[in-house]
């Protein structure tokens, strides 16, 4: 554990090892700027990924683990069909689905706020966890975040957040009761900022703020995101 620390530069912070069904995860404690504990941890780290956690016990209370092992969950987030799962859900916005709402869809001219996206806005991250893989989607794999209220279905999450990874270089940096990334590549095309604006509102359903497609517009100008769900 210590190597790992000293790796991620976080060797001075109190830090604890825990069990997720088969496997070791490095919590550590958050002292000063979380945001600078991750980008220092994601820096050093080449073989683990970092990730905030708020609240801390998703990870520490086994009752908030997954059903099945991350091993499990990354296999069959693989194989798994995240545009044709949301799309047959009841509400679905995506396109293709019989459940579309004018409303909901809006026209596009609806008002946004580009500075309501922030996780930040949801309160401090508690700990920085480090998972035992370095694919930054597979945090998801550890970690069961209150923006995607999917019970037995957090595959959905996993499956998710590889697809965002693929296609906009979207990588977790919260996990919890909001869940923020940070985006490298984002949407440039209307009809895809408007596919991925009904993904993230399928799997987050309070994530928008306003109409699906006038969030799809204030993705194409922002680099990060924050997802959001509540029972």
């Amino acid at each position: 554990m210590q190597q790992i620390l000293r790796a991620a530069g976080l060797e001075s912070h109190r830090a604890e090892q825990y069990s997720i069904h088969d496997e070791t995860v490095i919590v550590v404690d958050v002292t000063g700027d979380a945001q600078q504990m991750w980008r220092s941890a994601r820096a050093g780290l080449k073989d683990h990924y970092p990730v905030l956690v708020n609240p801390s016990f998703l990870v520490t209370d086994p009752v908030f683990h997954h059903a099945v092992t991350p091993g499990e969950l990354i296999a069959q987030a693989a194989d798994f069909d995240v545009e044709g799962f949301l799309t047959r859900r009841p509400g679905s916005q995506m396109p293709g689905s019989h459940h579309r709402d004018p409303e909901i869809l809006g026209t596009g001219d609806e008002g946004y706020y580009l500075d309501s996206y922030d996780v930040a806005s949801f309160g401090e991250p508690e700990a920085l966890v480090i998972v035992p893989r370095p694919e930054p989607w597979a945090a998801f794999a550890y970690i069961d975040g209150y923006a995607a209220l999917m019970g037995e279905d957090s595959v959905v999450s996993t499956a998710a957040a590889r697809r965002w990874y693929d296609r906009y270089g979207a990588i977790p940096v919260v996990i919890g009761l909001a869940t923020g990334f940070a985006v490298s590549r984002p949407p440039t095309d209307p009809a895809d900022a408007e596919r991925l604006a009904a993904e993230h509102v399928g799997v987050a359903g309070l994530t928008a703020g306003t109409s699906v497609r006038g969030y799809a517009r204030a993705l194409t100008q922002l680099d990060h995101w924050t997802l959001y769900n509540r029972p």
